[in-house]
Parts: C-alpha cells; structure tokens; sequence
C-alpha cells in the first residue's frame, strides 16, 4: 500500500455544501496524466470524504515521486490554504525519521485545495501488525516509534488531530518495521471553525474520526492541546493489543452526533484484558496474529498494559499522559521490566466518579451515614479526652522529659550545624571564588565529609542529605570526583530510608549520583538512575516544574554522550519549552536549556540553527552574569566551536581565547572545563595550520585529562586522537599511529555499538593508513566508519560526507575510478548543500572528483569542475596558496593530457595559458616563504 489515508478524517454526515462556501464547483477534472503545477498526477491510490490522494511526479525543481492530495469540492478553498500556509512554517521544522515530510500546498485551477506530502510506502500499522503476526512486545516497540515522532511534533507546535491506523504507515527496512506518520499540519488546515455544540465543520463534516477522537474533541472544543493527540495514541495501543477500537465503528456511526459526543465524553471503556476476555468469538484469531494462546493473551495484557492504556484514554485530560513522550517511557519501562507510572486510579478518585453517576442515590445514603458519623464523633470525642490524661500522666515523668528535651537539644545542634556548613558552602564555591586560593575551601569541605561520615549528623538525616548534596556538588565542580562519589552514593540510601517510595530526596540523590556518573564518562550506568529520578519527579510534581526540567536536560545530557541524538533533542526541547514557561524573560535555566538544545542541532550538522541558539543563549547568559562565570565562559567555548565548524577561524580563535583565559581564572587547578578549553584551541591553530602552536596546548589537555579522569574517558580519548592527527601531519606516522590505536581501543570500549566517537576513531586511523600505504586496511576501517556514520545520520551530514571522501581516495588509489567518482559526486552534492560551494571541505571534494574524471580521460566533464576548483581556491584561500596552486596544476595537466588524447586541436595552447598563473603564483609564493612568520595572537 502506498500511504496517505485519502479522507484527512471520516465523514458520518453528508449534507448539501453551505451557501458561503467559496470554491468553484465544476465536474472533477483532476485525473491521471493531468498536471497540478509542477505535478503531474500518474495514478490515484486512495479516495475518501475529504478527497483523492494522487501517485504524482514533481518535475521541477527536482524529479521525484510524491503523493498529492486533493480536497473535496464544497471545502472553504482560500480559508484552507491560508491556515496550511500558516502551519507550514512550524512543519517546514520536523525532522524526524518516523515523520512524513509535508512539501507544498495551493489550489487547482478548479479551486480545489491540495497538499503535497512525501510519498510513503507501507501499510497502515494495524494491518502490517497483524498480517505479519507481531508479537505484542513487537506491537510495543513499533508504538513506541510513533509516540516519539508525535512527540517530535509537538516540541515544534504542532498536533497532528487526527491520529489512527490509515496515518501511521509501516514498511519493512533492512529487515525491521519501520514507522512513518503522515498527514501532520492537515486536519488543522481543512478544519473550519467548530461549534461549541458540533463535531462538525460548516460544511457538515466530521473533524476527526470519531473512533480515535478525545473527548474534548468530541465536545466541539477549541483548546485542543498535545494531551489529544496522546488519547488518540490510546486507542491506538488499544487496538493494537486486542484487535478492536474501545468504541466499535459499527456502535459509533450507527448514531447521531449527539449520542457520538456523549459516548466518547461520558461512557468508560472496558479495559483492555476485559474486552479481550469478553470477545470469545474471536480470541483465537487474535491471539494467533499475536503470536500467543488464547488464554495466555489476557494474562499479558492485564495489569500494567491495561493501565497505560487506561490512563492514556482517561476523559479528564488532566490525569492523561503529559506528553507522547510521557505515554512511550512507560512503555518501555513495561517491556524492560521496570515499574510504570501508569496505576489504577485512586479509591477517591473512583469514589467521586461513582458520586457524579448516582447523585440522589447517595445523596439519600448520606442522610442515613450522617447519623452515623455523628454517634461516632460523640464516641471519638470521649475516647480522646482519655487517651489524653494517659499522655499527661506519661509526660509528666521528670526523667522522660529530661531525656526528651536533651534529644531535641543534640538534634536541633546537629540541624544547625549543618545548615551553617551548608549555607557557608554554598557561598563560596569556585564559580563564586573565580580563581582564588580555595585551599580554605577544601578543608571546610573535607570537615564536613569528615562531620558527616563520622555519623555525627546521625539524629538529623535531613539535614545530613542536605550537607551531602551540597558538599558533592562541589567536590564535583572542582573535578574532585571521587570525594564527591562519597557523598552521593549513601545519599540515595538515606534518603530511601527515610521516605520509602517516591519523594523529592531520592529523586535529588538520583539525579545527583547520575551527573557524577555521567561526567566520569560511565554512561550505561547513569542512564537508568537519570530516568528513574525524571519519573520519580514527573510522579511527584505533576504538571510544570523546575525538578522535571531539570531531570529531562539531564537524561538529554547523558543520550546526546551515548549518540542517541534524536532522544537527546526531543528531551532538551521539552526542558525549553517548560523553562519558558515557568520563567518569563531572562532565567540562568532558558538560557541553558537554550545551550543543550543548541549542542544536538550542532551534533546533528544543522550549523547555522546551532549559531543561533548559542548566540541567543551567551547573550542572555552575558546579562545575567556581569564578569566572570562559568556559563559565560561555556556559552562563548560553544559558540566558537560551532564558528570553527562554519569556517569563522578569527572569530572562533578569539572566543577560544576568551574562554580558556576565564576559565583559567575560575579554576586555579585541573578542570575539566580548562582542559577542554586547551584542547579546543588547540584544534583550531591546527585548523589555520599553525602546528607549533597547537602541539603544546594538546599536550597538555591530554595530560590534563588523564590526571582527572584515569582509566576509560572520552575526554582521555580525544585528546589522544587530537595529538596523534597533529603528529600524523607533522609526518611523525610512528608517533602517531600508536596513539590513534589507543584511543580507538577506549572509544569502542566506552560505546559498543553504533557511535560518533568511534566512527570518527575508525576514519582518523585508517586516514594514517593510507599514508603508510596499507591499503586494504585504509579501505576497511574507511567503510565500517561510512556505514556507522550513515546509520547515525541517515540524511546529509558532515561525517557522511568525510567519510564517502576518504573512501574514494583509497579506492581511486588502488585503480576503480568509477566507484570513486559515484561516491565522489554524493559527497560533493551534501557538502555542497550543507557547507556551501567554497567550503575547504567542498573544494577538497571537487578538486577530487575533477582529478578522477582526467584521469578517466573525460576531458569535457572534467573542465567545468577544474576551473570551478581554481576559482573557488583562489577565491576562498587566495591566489597563491598551496591549494589554489594544486587546483592550477590540475588545469595544467588537464589540457595537456587532453592535448595528448586529442593533438592538434588546440589544448596544447590552452595548457600553456594555465602553466602562467601558476608559474606566477609558485613564484610568489617562493617569495613570501622567505618573509619571517608573524607570532599568532595570544
């Protein structure tokens, strides 16, 4: 099946068009082989109440295959495209694998709207589900897929309104189920303005389809919000677990749409397990497509899968899943055998559900329970008076109340104590002290571990918790990290103790514990405390609040080091977005929420998004902190590395500067921050090719590193590799190839798998390869680092494009000029599009290609793209740099080796006129090697 479900949403009632409609009625004369624009429709694959869904090529700009889809006649033409160019802008920003793009919009020459989408091959997902018999964790796994790309859309604004089955195609990729949503942007568009009393449109059509429509949907009401979406994820799970929507089609659109309204707001579902318990006509056929025997399928489901499922369909928006994201994690807590949040719903809560469905029957009862309750308060009332006099009789014991009073004495000496040394701790930390001796500093800390670890704080354990979180969290600013693991690890305990369950002590202790491991580089471990203490949080403080903000950038913080980019943007875009919410104007928190999500779009390629949210966030950080602070000197460290990436090596080499001279202030002593600071210089004198300049400073980073992080560190590991490629161009390949080996070892130890780090690890040693003419092992480490790279960006990316580069140089070398000029021309086509035509990147590639179609001897293919080469040298390096010099011999031995291939046509003079400017340029470059180097600016 091909996707798009043609009908945007299902009708129930079909009545004459309105009057106002302003659409141009005529006979249908969209058909195959007509044309749209730029569109010219091949075949129809889908038809419904809102329209026909068109098979279409697209001609220009670029041939390619799309689906278009066409809105009815009778359908409010300029109101419907005016309010799809306005979701357009929010959906032009999706991006996310398991999301249908949405690509242009406009009108028939008849004036009927239409929608071009990406075309998508698949089947809906309940009809691949069970034609090929998933199993239900299967069914979970794909589902979760589709709460993340819902919840990818709501990050950038947009619901989707109408979520079902039709809109979630499922295709087969390398052997795995593969998700895609599509529709997005549209239902909205196509919505006329509703009623407070109508599911309907003026036009009388249904918004929405009823079976998968919340109830405030339902109702007609205009605050629609995310939570809709995820009541619709509901019935989705419900489907896919028992084979049957909670409200059957047959029961809804059998009746009017005021029995619709009240079903869907007032009537409860039967749970999963019970639906499936109760239909025993046809059990066996779905527990048979789920792989399972009958009688086994309602023991899986029930319990926690019909919590989730419940509490994503509750009727009160409120007690629904916050988010997609919310609805996913609980799914993956159920099938890695963790506790979900999802639980049956309180005593009181049904007790008050029960009270608003029998309101005079229990407004008769409570007559006859008031006598009760007051003959029960007469006794209450006497059986305290004596319970009473037993306690002043017992308090009245000198030695009690001695031994009373000096406990509270010793424990409200120890409370003091320990939030003076807390207070005090906190005032003087390095980011206050900036780089003043903080010997006084550190012994205060080591007397309140001691005081702490002495048990002194024993008869006051929330004031010891809060001594520990204070105390860690400076030991771990000043990289003390093992003192500070001596703080953190009791702490989870204590406060477990203290509180059993949830509460916002073990949460902090989580939470606390996870940074520190996460910054010692132990990643698998703080994965799983971070989640916890997000859903201990999101638990305890439903709705808004700073904890969970802050829990989420943390979980963010710890995926975007183990690769998993799109989780880690999806969890630091909703920690944005609930900052601005809880802090209008400038907060320390919008500002670093602003830096993480930044740090993704970076990680990803997209440059120039990247810059401007550094940019947006330094500047807030700057009126925030006048002088010297360590989110200052992060926000500029950040801005200059995405500056390098752009290609700005003046700008990025003096904020490099300014933060590693802050930093250097603030922290008198190994850091880790003053290290990277080093290392990040360093790179950049390397990248303006001042190696004399960048060797001490790498040296010294990776010294730096492997004193405050022994063992496996990724910091250990890229500085290693930073020293090893300055050395390899230094022509030091001995030197070199030692430490590139090392730091690929402790890169694929730290991440298994599929990972940046370690695609970048396996190019730089199979780059010094082939300088030592290995070959074959050049090749092999340079494909195993594309494929990884391919498949941690599937779309264009820098690496993706590195990577196809040295590939093709390899297998230029060893003779096979074809396959080289294949991946030659894609890598040319991406850095082209993301670094522009005169990148050093994108030159690198072009002189490459153009060096491969003369050596095949096509001459006239190879022309355009060497003068483009000599051009863009010239223009981006000047006339008489190497590279320009390099692109002119080219030219040179173009002609002449076409002069030779074809004599006496007048090459022979087109090399001659080449060989000038260069001799001209080797002579002035000659000329200015003579002239002493300038010292760079320290």
């Amino acid at each position: 099946m091909v996707n798009h479900d043609p009908t945007g949403s299902d009708p129930t009632l079909d009545t004459p068009s309105s009057a106002a409609a302003e659409t141009v009625a005529g006979p249908l004369r969209e058909a195959p082989g007509r044309r749209i624009g730029p569109y010219k429709l091949l075949q129809l694959i889908g038809e419904g109440g809102f329209g026909s869904v068109f098979m279409a090529e697209q001609e220009k700009p670029v041939v390619r295959k799309v689906a278009l889809k066409i809105i009815k006649l009778g359908m409010d033409t300029r109101q419907v495209v005016a309010r799809f160019e306005q979701e357009r802008q929010a959906l032009a920003m999706m991006d996310h694998p398991n999301i249908a793009r949405v690509l242009d919009a406009g009108a028939t020459e008849t004036g009927r709207p239409f929608f071009v989408m990406e075309l998508v091959k698949g089947d809906p997902i309940v009809e691949y589900c069970d034609k090929n018999n998933l199993s239900i964790q299967d069914r979970l796994e794909l589902f979760a897929q589709v709460c993340n790309a819902v919840q990818h859309a709501h990050t950038k604004g947009i619901i989707h309104r109408d979520i079902k089955p039709s809109n979630i195609l499922v295709s087969t990729q390398d052997g795995k189920p593969h998700t895609k949503v599509i529709d997005f942007g549209i239902a909205k568009a196509t919505a006329s303005k509703l009623t407070e009393k109508t599911l309907f449109t003026e036009h009388r059509q249904l918004i929405g389809t009823p079976e998968y429509m919340s109830p405030e949907q339902a109702e007609g009401s205009l605050d629609i919000d995310t939570r809709t979406d995820v009541y619709s994820l509901g019935v989705l799970l419900y489907e896919l677990l028992t084979g049957t929507t909670p409200f059957s089609s047959k029961e809804l659109r059998s009746a009017a749409y005021a029995e619709i309204q009240r079903i869907i707001r007032e009537v409860e579902p039967p749970k999963p397990s019970t639906r499936l318990s109760n239909n025993t006509d046809t059990i066996a056929s779905v527990a048979a497509q789920r792989r399972v025997k009958p009688r086994n399928l309602g023991l899986i489901v029930r319990g926690e899968l019909d919590w989730i499922v419940m509490k994503a369909l509750e009727k009160d928006r409120q007690r629904r899943y916050e988010t997609a994201n919310g609805l996913a994690l609980d799914i993956r807590r159920y099938l890695a055998g963790e506790a979900v949040v999802a639980a049956p719903p309180s005593s009181s809560y049904r007790l008050r559900k029960f009270i608003r469905r029998n309101r005079v029957m229990v407004v008769a009862g409570s007559a006859v329970a008031l006598s009760l309750v007051l003959g029960l308060a007469g006794t209450a009332w006497q059986a305290k008076i004596a319970a009473d006099k037993r306690d002043e009789a017992i308090a009245a014991s000198a030695g009690e109340k001695k031994q009373r009073l000096a406990a509270e004495a010793e424990r409200i000496k120890a409370e003091k104590i320990a939030e003076f040394m807390s207070d005090t701790l906190q005032g003087v930390g390095p980011s206050v002290a900036k780089g003043r001796d903080i010997t006084m500093l550190k012994e205060m800390m080591d007397a309140a571990a001691a005081r702490i670890e002495n048990g002194d704080l024993k008869s006051v354990p929330d004031a010891e918790l809060r001594l520990r979180d204070t105390v860690g969290r400076t030991y771990q600013e000043l990289a003390l990290y093992d003192a500070a693991a001596r703080m953190f690890e009791p702490a989870l305990t204590l406060a477990r103790s203290i509180i059993p369950g949830d509460s916002a002590a073990a949460a902090k202790a989580l939470y606390n514990l996870a940074s520190l491991l996460k910054e010692r580089g132990h990643l698998a471990e703080a994965e799983p405390l971070a989640r916890e203490s997000l859903a201990m949080r999101q638990r305890l403080f439903p709705g808004e609040n700073p904890q969970i903000m802050n829990a989420l950038s943390s979980l963010a913080s710890i995926l975007k080091a183990r690769g998993d980019l799109s989780g880690a943007e999806q969890y630091h875009r909703e920690s944005l977005e609930m900052a601005r919410r809880l802090y209008p104007g400038d907060h320390v928190d919008i500002a670093g929420c602003l830096n993480n999500v930044a740090s993704v779009v970076n990680a990803r390629g997209d440059l120039a998004g990247a810059e401007s949210l550094y940019r947006d966030a330094l500047a807030m950080k700057k009126r925030l902190h006048l002088g010297d602070d360590p989110t200052v000197a992060d926000g500029l460290n950040n801005l200059a590395s995405v500056l390098k990436r752009r290609d700005d090596l003046a700008s990025a080499e003096s904020l490099y500067r300014e933060s590693l001279e802050m930093r250097k202030r603030i922290y008198a002593e190994d850091h880790p921050d003053v290290a990277d600071s080093l290392n990040n210089l360093a790179a950049l004198l390397y990248a303006r090719d001042d190696l004399a300049g960048a060797e001490p400073l790498m040296r010294e980073a990776m010294e730096m590193t492997r004193r405050l992080f022994p063992g496996d560190h990724q910091d250990v590991a890229e500085n290693i590799n930073n020293l090893a490629m300055l050395l390899q161009v230094r022509g030091d390949l001995d030197g070199a190839e030692p430490l590139l080996r090392e730091s690929l070892a402790m890169t694929r130890r730290l991440h298994p798998g599929d990972h940046l780090s370690v695609a970048t690890a396996l190019n730089n040693l199979a780059a010094l390869l082939n300088k030592r003419g290995d070959l074959p092992g050049a090749e092999r480490l340079f494909r195993e680092s594309l494929e990884m790279a391919k498949r941690i960006f599937p779309g264009d990316h820098p690496d993706a494009a590195l990577g196809m580069t040295n590939l093709a140089s390899v297998i230029a070398t060893r003779g096979d000029l074809a396959a080289a000029e294949s991946l030659l021309r894609s890598a040319l086509a991406m850095r082209s599009r993301l670094l522009g035509d005169v990148h050093p990147d994108t030159l690198e590639t072009l002189y490459k290609l153009a060096s491969v179609l003369v050596r095949l001897e096509r001459f006239a293919d190879a022309r355009p793209l060497v003068e483009a080469c000599v051009d863009g040298n010239t223009r981006r390096f000047g006339p008489t740099s190497k590279k320009t010099r390099d692109a002119l011999g080219l030219a040179v031995k173009l002609y002449e080796s076409w002069d030779k291939a074809e004599p006496d046509k007048g090459y022979g003079a087109k090399a001659a006129e080449w060989k000038e400017p260069l001799r001209q340029a080797q002579e002035a470059s000659n000329g200015a090697a003579k002239t002493p180097a300038t010292t760079p600016t320290k």
